[in-house]
């Protein structure tokens, strides 16, 4: 009897327990549940901060910018009026005069009010890392091949616009340089303008914008890039190489890298350019298609064959680029996808502001213009 009741008395116990568990693991679930709803209350609430964010972020950046472009083209057009008040009336500016106007206004004014309008926006310049060498290469190739391509683009629809007004469309840049004594071109056009030019559009661009994506930031830095040349015969190559820059200064944070990429390619399509051109002169083409052995013979100086192989050695770098643009492109990764937004927030976000709206108009304006100016 007595272990009869004992047993009963067991399962009472055990029942009790049972519904203490219950109780329990209700309570449990009703915590669990709670607390996966303030995690998605927080996570919305961080989403909508990260919009916010992101919005006056890339609105300050377009005021920025569009202060940066207005103010350069103002100084820059001033100081051509000034120099033809106060110079040699009648004479047209030299090369490197040309080129003094053009970068002083954007180093001593508009980049002192870039840096004014953006120094309290936050940047991130965390995620540093090596690159390697075989990367380098690989993008080095792709620059040759997207820099020959764009310039053919930006050539042809140049081009055609000056077929449809019955005129011919000139590259006031390329005339420039080359009218423009070498010490010049490498000052301004090798060595300063890439400075100058990673430093805003990689620099400080990317390092205020990367946390709301590596797509985003690399793609806004090409397009601000390609439209600030205001040049339809750069626009398409500027923007092309200025995607594989930004890619460099994301991967390896390290903007010497970018730096001396924009070098070897302002270098390679300005001072060798010119010196392939001089090389292949009318004379020396006269002579090569000839057939006569002296004529030709006579032709190939060492500055011939050395332009020659140049070329041939630009023409297998532009096919491996090619090459590695359709097969590899996929392989170079943007790991971080950033604040949590659609493909359509990020556009509203990072264009559907009025800073970045007028930046973009101004240049696309201005681009017109150049365009316009260069027909004759």
């Amino acid at each position: 009897m007595n272990n009869e009741n004992n047993n009963n008395e067991t399962v009472e116990k055990l029942e009790q327990a049972a519904e203490s568990l219950e109780d329990v693991t209700s309570k449990l679930k009703d915590l669990a549940s709670k607390m996966e709803e303030k995690v998605e209350e927080v996570k919305k609430e961080e989403g909508l901060l990260n919009k916010i964010l992101a919005k006056k972020t890339f609105g300050i950046l377009g005021w920025a910018f569009f202060a940066f472009v207005v103010v350069s083209t103002v100084t820059q057009q001033l100081a051509v009026t000034l120099t033809y008040m106060f110079g040699s009336s009648g004479e047209k500016l030299s090369g490197l005069a040309t080129y003094i106007i053009s970068f002083l206004p954007l180093y001593l004014i508009a980049f002192p009010i870039l840096l004014l309008i953006i120094k309290k926006l936050p940047k991130d310049e965390s995620g540093k890392n090596n690159i390697d060498i075989l990367t380098l290469i690989k993008c080095f190739c792709m620059c040759i091949t997207i820099m020959y391509v764009g310039n053919v683009i930006g050539t042809g629809l140049s081009s055609v616009i000056g077929n449809i007004f019955g005129k011919t469309s000139n590259n006031n840049l390329a005339d420039i340089i080359m009218n423009t004594d070498l010490t010049g071109t490498v000052i301004f056009v090798v060595i300063l303008g890439p400075i100058m030019e990673e430093i805003v559009f990689r620099k400080i661009l990317i390092d205020r914008t990367v946390k709301f994506g590596e797509r985003n930031a690399m793609f806004l830095s090409a397009l601000l890039f390609g439209l600030f040349h205001m040049n339809l015969f750069q626009f398409f190559y500027a923007f092309g190489i200025g995607l594989i820059f930004a890619y460099i200064y994301i991967k390896s944070r390290k903007i010497g890298y970018s730096i001396a990429f924009h070098m070897i390619i302002n270098f390679l399509g300005s001072v060798v350019a010119i010196q392939v051109a001089n090389n292949f002169n009318e004379d020396v083409v006269t002579k090569l298609q000839s057939g006569d052995p002296k004529l030709v013979a006579a032709a190939l100086t060492p500055g011939v064959i050395l332009s020659a192989i140049y070329a041939l050695v630009m023409i297998v770098v532009f096919f491996v680029g090619l090459a590695l643009l359709i097969v590899g492109r996929k392989k170079m990764k943007l790991d971080i996808d950033g604040a949590p937004f659609t493909r359509k927030e990020e556009k509203g976000l990072v264009y559907g502001n009025y800073g970045m709206a007028f930046f973009i108009a101004a240049c696309l304006v201005m681009m017109v213009l150049t365009t316009m100016a260069q027909l004759s």
